[in-house]
Formats: C-alpha cells, sequence, structure tokens
C-alpha cells in the first residue's frame, strides 16, 4: 500500500528480456530511497513491483506480464516515479494507493494556471465512473485530486513541486500515464454490482 506521495525520481538504466516477462534495473537515490530492502514494494511510475536485488544504489525488479501488458512501457534511460510502501505507523498525506494499475490514459492538453500545470485527461471508457470531482486519482503513482469531469475527460491540477519532485514535469499532450483509480469507488462499484 502507498500513498501517491512521491519520495523520488530515479532512472531506468537497463531492461531484460525474460521470455514474456521482464527484468528492470532502476537507479534510485540512496539518501532517499536506502532504507528499502530485499523483498520490500516500491511503486514504479504507480506499479508495485517487489525488490529483487539491490547492488550499488540499483534496485532489480521482476515484472511480469500481465503488469507489461496494463501498464506504460517501461523505456531505458526514463524518469520513474518513486515510493516505499506506506508504514503503518507513518503518515498518510496523499491516498490509499495500491499499485495495482488500473489502464493507461492520454493526456488530452497542458496548460499553465499562473505557475501550475492543469492537465486534461482522458482515461479509459471504462474506468470514467470511478472518477469524481474532489475525488483521489493517481497518475504514474502521484496522489492528485481531480479538480473537473467534463465528458469523457478529467483536469487534475500540478503544483510546481509535484512537477519539479515527480516525473510529471515531463509529460506533453499525447503522453501515455498509468492511473489508478480510488480504491474505496472500486469496491463500492463491486458491491452495488453484485447486489
Amino acid at each position: 500500500m502507498f500513498t501517491g506521495i512521491i519520495q523520488s525520481i530515479g532512472s531506468i538504466k537497463k531492461i531484460e528480456s525474460l521470455k514474456k516477462d521482464a527484468r528492470i534495473t532502476v537507479a534510485y537515490k540512496a539518501n532517499k530511497m536506502g532504507t528499502s530492502n530485499l523483498g520490500d514494494s516500491i511503486s514504479i511510475n504507480g506499479v508495485c513491483l517487489t525488490i529483487q536485488k539491490k547492488q550499488n544504489n540499483q534496485f532489480i525488479f521482476h515484472v511480469s506480464e500481465e503488469t507489461l501488458k496494463r501498464t506504460i512501457s517501461f523505456t531505458e534511460k526514463s524518469l520513474v516515479n518513486l515510493e516505499s510502501a506506506v508504514l503503518y505507523n507513518g503518515k498518510v498525506g496523499g491516498h490509499f494507493v495500491t499499485g495495482h494499475i488500473d489502464g493507461i490514459a492520454k493526456i488530452n492538453s497542458i496548460k499553465t494556471n499562473s505557475q501550475c500545470w492543469i492537465l486534461e485527461i482522458k482515461p479509459p471508457k471504462k474506468l470514467l465512473k470511478f472518477i469524481a470531482e474532489k475525488g483521489s486519482v493517481a497518475i504514474n503513482g502521484v496522489s492528485l485530486t481531480v479538480n473537473s469531469i467534463k465528458n469523457d475527460t478529467f483536469k487534475v491540477n500540478i503544483i510546481p513541486f509535484t512537477l519539479k519532485e515527480t516525473n510529471l514535469g515531463n509529460l506533453t499532450k499525447g503522453s501515455d500515464v498509468n492511473i489508478e483509480v480510488d480504491l474505496i469507488a472500486r469496491y463500492l462499484e463491486n458491491i452495488l454490482k453484485r447486489k
């Protein structure tokens, strides 16, 4: 479980093919992520992965075919958002993020308002019912508040700190992003569907 409050930006150093799976090596800043150990969960752009190896300020992860099919493509040298799993005795600053990506969304537009960016995002149609104005959504693992919804898109506001401390500042119109809807909305829909 994560909060969507990014601790650091990492860099993908190596991607190795393992038939339909992959092995991914991610470099991290030791002063920000150094306390994570083998077997720990780390959110990489919102994707929950397990540390298989840790060496020279690099994490190595095994990524399954299922994960590769449901998330944006990992590419060498790309910057990724990193977050360690939440400690139950720690702060929850964002919202509960599982690291189980619901789909891939597209950036429709990026506008600036003062020093902030306003992203208009088009999620897969099947996810629209889970997105509520002033509700929470995770984009590339970053906890964000939904400002507004119009037709098949929604808008979020990105403050300068978040633009600097995450990889969201590298997005352009047309970029694909990982999206995870609010956990509570997902469970409520399942309960109502079963009634």
